[in-house]
Protein backbone atom coordinates (compact mmCIF):
# COMPACT_ATOMS: atom_id res chain seq x y z
CA UNK A 1 0.00 0.00 0.00
CA UNK A 2 1.57 3.09 -0.74
CA UNK A 3 0.13 6.56 1.32
CA UNK A 4 0.92 9.83 0.01
CA UNK A 5 1.39 12.52 2.52
CA UNK A 6 2.11 16.76 2.73
CA UNK A 7 3.59 17.82 4.99
CA UNK A 8 4.25 21.28 6.05
CA UNK A 9 8.26 21.76 6.48
CA UNK A 10 7.73 25.24 7.59
CA UNK A 11 7.09 24.50 10.88
CA UNK A 12 8.85 22.82 13.56
CA UNK A 13 6.58 19.90 13.96
CA UNK A 14 6.73 19.21 10.11
CA UNK A 15 10.54 19.09 10.14
CA UNK A 16 10.34 16.48 13.38
CA UNK A 17 7.75 14.46 11.27
CA UNK A 18 10.47 14.59 8.15
CA UNK A 19 13.12 14.29 10.15
CA UNK A 20 11.46 11.05 12.33
CA UNK A 21 10.40 9.71 8.84
CA UNK A 22 13.85 9.60 7.68
CA UNK A 23 14.91 7.10 10.51
CA UNK A 24 12.73 4.46 8.13
CA UNK A 25 14.39 4.91 5.13
CA UNK A 26 13.67 0.23 3.78
CA UNK A 27 9.70 1.89 3.99
CA UNK A 28 9.27 5.53 3.08
CA UNK A 29 10.60 7.62 0.51
CA UNK A 30 10.58 11.25 -0.45
CA UNK A 31 9.17 12.31 -3.66
CA UNK A 32 8.80 16.13 -2.91
CA UNK A 33 12.42 18.17 -3.70
CA UNK A 34 11.50 21.26 -2.10
CA UNK A 35 12.69 19.69 1.63
CA UNK A 36 15.45 22.40 1.27
CA UNK A 37 18.08 19.86 0.63
CA UNK A 38 18.77 16.76 -1.27
CA UNK A 39 16.94 13.77 -0.89
CA UNK A 40 17.85 10.20 -1.64
CA UNK A 41 14.75 7.97 -3.02
CA UNK A 42 14.64 4.75 -1.27
CA UNK A 43 13.49 2.11 -2.85
CA UNK A 44 12.15 -1.46 -0.41
CA UNK A 45 13.43 -4.70 -1.01
CA UNK A 46 10.35 -6.79 -3.00
CA UNK A 47 8.88 -8.74 -0.95
CA UNK A 48 9.61 -12.84 -1.79
CA UNK A 49 7.33 -15.36 -1.45
CA UNK A 50 8.55 -18.52 -0.34
CA UNK A 51 8.57 -21.83 -2.50
CA UNK A 52 8.97 -25.36 -0.50
CA UNK A 53 10.74 -27.75 -2.73
CA UNK A 54 8.78 -30.84 -2.92
CA UNK A 55 10.67 -32.71 0.21
CA UNK A 56 10.35 -29.90 2.46
CA UNK A 57 8.62 -30.35 6.13
CA UNK A 58 7.01 -28.22 8.39
CA UNK A 59 8.03 -27.84 11.73
CA UNK A 60 5.08 -29.86 12.98
CA UNK A 61 5.92 -32.66 10.82
CA UNK A 62 9.45 -32.28 11.35
CA UNK A 63 8.92 -32.52 15.43
CA UNK A 64 6.25 -35.69 15.37
CA UNK A 65 8.98 -37.32 12.88
CA UNK A 66 11.75 -36.60 14.89
CA UNK A 67 9.64 -37.68 18.77
CA UNK A 68 8.53 -40.85 17.03
CA UNK A 69 12.17 -41.60 15.84
CA UNK A 70 13.61 -40.74 19.30
CA UNK A 71 11.17 -42.92 20.76
CA UNK A 72 11.67 -46.04 18.27
CA UNK A 73 15.47 -45.40 18.92
CA UNK A 74 15.17 -45.24 23.12
CA UNK A 75 12.78 -48.51 22.79
CA UNK A 76 15.49 -50.35 20.99
CA UNK A 77 18.43 -49.35 23.10
CA UNK A 78 16.07 -50.16 26.91
CA UNK A 79 16.36 -46.34 27.65
CA UNK A 80 12.91 -45.77 27.45
CA UNK A 81 10.21 -47.25 30.00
Amino acid sequence: MKIIVQIDTDTPEGRQIVDYLKSFPEVVTFENTMLREPQQEYITKPTTTFAPSENYVTVEEFRVEAKKRAKSFLEKHGLHS
